[in-house]
């Protein structure tokens, strides 16, 4: 069974019941002509498919190369070259360890497939690693920028990933990355009870439009079971521009455990209220699944599932919330 076709599989269960019309809107074709030429190695790569939870239905689709199983072949993308097949390039002779998956972002929803983001996810700390690959991305201009933005991150942060955009529009050429952080366990708990801590940590790495409404929103998240993180756009002076997002990540579980559950319904409901979403968020409970499927007698199990929920702040003002679903396959 090719990887297009264990896609299309999963994009149609996903988007069954009338939740394509609700949901994924018109961007379909596109999401699937993104995926086509962004698959290289042999594997169907974990993946993800962004969606707004608030306005016209659309999504947008991340599709990763895994280290595992590109790492020391000679690998290409089929439908991107340039700069695309220099980061893969590089990405594929890293040593073991250190990275974890190499993604194109597509602004599927737009119709614009030439100018995907490229975005490194890491597996530890070393500072090396995001600018080699930023020279490998053809963004060494920006090593600098990540330098002082990671020397300014509170030492309980991790930047777990670092992306830059070669076709942004309307960006000067995107004279930016973005980065996101995890925090650990530890500093969550110290955000959801100490507002000052949070508000200081934020403006410690160059944000400026911290305001109460903001850390109060965050400080919601943070009081939860789910993982914080924070996404940052980067200036080439290594300050957090006037952009921000804030995600919690779910597992499959939280999707049929009863108290998760229960806790992901008041989340969406707090979120709904706050005029961030709207009642679509409803759909997202019938999205999960994991089953398995056959053809001509190959059998796969193939899975999707809402991962994160994410809001965003653009100075100071929050935009909306969106949702990703992680999708995959696998023996």
């Amino acid at each position: 069974m090719n990887r297009v076709m264990i896609y299309d599989i999963i994009y149609s269960l996903a988007a069954k019941d009338g939740r394509e019309k609700i949901l994924f809107g018109s961007s379909a074709a596109a999401g699937h002509k993104a995926f086509e030429r962004s698959i290289t190695g042999e594997v169907f790569p974990e993946m993800w498919i962004e969606l707004p939870l608030l306005g016209d239905p659309w999504f947008d689709v991340h599709v990763p190369a895994e280290y595992y199983d590109v790492s020391g072949k000679q690998v290409s993308y089929p439908g991107q070259g340039g700069v695309y097949a220099q980061a893969l390039s590089w990405f594929a002779n890293q040593p073991n360890g250190t990275v974890r998956q190499l993604f194109l972002s597509y602004d599927s929803s737009t119709g614009d497939l030439d100018h995907p983001a490229v975005q490194l996810l890491v597996n530890g700390p070393d500072v090396s690693v995001p600018l080699a690959f930023l020279e490998a991305a053809g963004r060494a201009d920006l090593c600098d920028a990540y330098r002082t933005f990671a020397s300014r991150m509170p030492v309980q942060w991790y930047a777990c990933y670092v992306g830059v955009f070669p076709g942004r529009a309307g960006f000067d050429g995107a004279r930016w990355l973005r980065v996101e952080c995890l925090l650990n366990e530890e500093l969550q708990k110290t955000y959801a009870d100490d507002a000052e801590a949070l508000r200081r940590d934020l403006e410690q790495v160059g944000f400026s439009c911290v305001n109460d409404e903001l850390v109060d929103r965050i400080q919601t998240f943070a009081r939860t079971s789910f993982d914080l993180e924070f996404q940052f756009d980067v200036s080439e002076e290594g300050l957090a521009l006037p952009t921000l997002g804030a995600s919690l990540r779910f597992n499959a579980d939280a999707w049929s455990d009863g108290s998760s559950m229960m806790e992901l319904v008041r989340l969406m409901t707090q979120v709904q209220e706050w005029g961030l979403a709207d009642d679509r968020w409803h759909e997202l409970a019938q999205v999960p699944y994991a089953k398995r499927v056959s053809f001509k007698g190959e059998t796969i199990k193939i899975y999707c599932y809402p991962a994160f929920v994410k809001l965003r702040w653009r100075d100071g003002k929050p935009l909306d919330a969106k949702a990703y679903l992680l999708i995959g396959a696998e023996d």
